[in-house]
């Protein structure tokens, strides 16, 4: 029989003890070290994921930006031309509005007279410059009968050129037996007439 004496002091026997047998804190330890360096890890392997995708946000979203940006500077210089093109039809409404209407009242007066029984002397347009005074044209002429001249009022009323027909003036000439009249007719300006 062998008999062995363990000749070491008792402090390294019970250290060696210890290193040896199960100790709950130091495994407890152990896995909290190793699950801190797990999770660090991890963080770092996402936050990486992250910025890498960020980074292609953000050059996704400057090229958004400079595509917009484009555009703005498109629709900007199609808004100068547009703004142009409406400056000069402006001016030039307000060159036909401030324009007499001579064509368009000749032809209303052409196209409204009977064939027989009405003939026009005279065609004179008053301007009006005060504000409340209104531009008229004023018609003289002769006519058969009376009806006659008040179905061409009504037409020329009709007609869209004119605001209204007044019959300030008639007269009955004994010698001939003609109605001699005045039509007095405030007109529109040429941008609001009506086509019939």
């Amino acid at each position: 029989m062998k008999v062995q004496f363990d000749l070491r002091p008792i402090g390294m026997l019970e250290k060696e003890r210890k290193q040896k047998s199960f100790n709950l804190t130091r495994t407890i330890a152990v896995l909290l070290l190793a699950a801190f360096f797990v999770t660090s890890i991890g963080y770092l392997v996402m936050m990486t994921i992250e910025r890498l995708a960020l980074k292609d946000r953000v050059i996704e979203n400057e090229s958004i930006v400079s595509v917009l940006e484009r555009e703005k500077t498109g629709l900007q210089t199609k808004v100068t031309e547009l703004r142009a093109r409406e400056k000069v039809f402006s001016d030039t409404l307000n060159i036909m509005q401030d324009d007499l209407p001579t064509i368009e009242v000749l032809n209303a007066l052409e196209t409204n007279i009977d064939e027989y029984g009405i003939g026009l002397d005279t065609l004179r347009f008053i301007v009006g410059n005060v504000a409340g005074v209104n531009s008229v044209v004023e018609v003289t002429g002769l006519a058969a009968t009376d009806k006659q001249i008040i179905d061409y009022s009504d037409r020329l009323r009709a007609s869209g050129v004119f605001t209204d027909v007044l019959l300030p003036v008639t007269t009955l000439n004994e010698s001939t037996g003609l109605i001699s009249f005045t039509l007095r007719m405030p007109y529109l300006p040429i941008g609001q007439i009506k086509r019939p």
